[in-house]
């Protein structure tokens, strides 16, 4: 269990990326909280606490939420080793000329506000500590600019840049700070729309898993500032 009685927050840890995350952190000895905004208390809350994550509600895209959630996080373990900031959203392609000013919002709240917030918390939370791992989701679009996604796409280019500018203001306190930009990720609420019959080249959330794992541990200690591509066969 590599990350036997490390701290660890995954934000939508409800989702379908978010929870396999959870899950594997705790395999790997992990006490892990996730965040979640929607009330699933009486379908998954007990459930939740019994397998040995612990859930809190809190709205990744307002300030106070957030501070809440690290307090929180603080009272009960001490402390935050690992953040994992899955928070995100996805707006159907269109061009710019047809996007809402309240679609654009939304993205860049969800996706790049989120991520802002919660990573914020966690340098103030984990300052003076002799480790710490913070590792965002981008996107594969983010990095490859695509016609009809601006919002999507600028937004997690943020993800992708705020990570390498954070990344270098922490250099040398033992606290790195990564990014992964997937391409598609096989989930559910992915393969209902599915049109291509290419999803066997979409990113499955074990892989990412795999990877989130290997960018926490120790020797991974001098990768940071980067994203890595997990575009799989896209």
């Amino acid at each position: 269990m590599a990350l036997q009685k490390k701290v660890a927050l995954v934000t939508g840890g409800r989702g379908a990326l978010g929870s396999v995350l959870a899950r594997r952190l705790v395999e790997e000895g992990a006490h892990v909280v996730v965040s979640f905004q929607e009330n699933k208390e009486k379908r998954g809350g007990k459930k939740a606490m019994e397998s040995g994550i612990v859930p809190v509600r809190a709205d990744l895209t307002k300030q106070a939420d957030v501070v809440a959630l690290y307090d929180a996080i603080v009272k009960k373990f001490s402390r935050v080793d690992i953040v994992l900031n899955t928070v995100g959203g996805f707006l159907p392609a269109k061009p710019l000329v047809d996007v809402t000013l309240t679609e654009w919002n939304r993205m860049l709240d969800i996706n790049l506000k989120s991520t802002f917030l919660s990573t914020r918390e966690a340098l103030r939370r984990m300052k003076g500590q002799p480790y710490g791992r913070i590792i965002n989701i981008s996107a594969m679009v983010g990095l490859n600019p695509t016609p009809g996604k601006a919002p999507y796409g600028v937004a997690k280019a943020g993800v992708s840049l705020l990570t390498e500018i954070v990344a270098q203001e922490q250099k040398g306190t033992g606290i790195t700070i990564n990014a992964i930009a997937p391409s598609t990720i096989l989930t559910p609420a992915n393969l209902a729309w599915a049109t291509g019959g290419e999803e066997h080249k979409w990113v499955k959330p074990e892989e990412i898993a795999d990877l989130i794992v290997y960018l926490c541990s120790v020797s991974a200690s001098a990768i940071t500032g980067t994203t890595i591509k997990a575009y799989g066969g896209v």
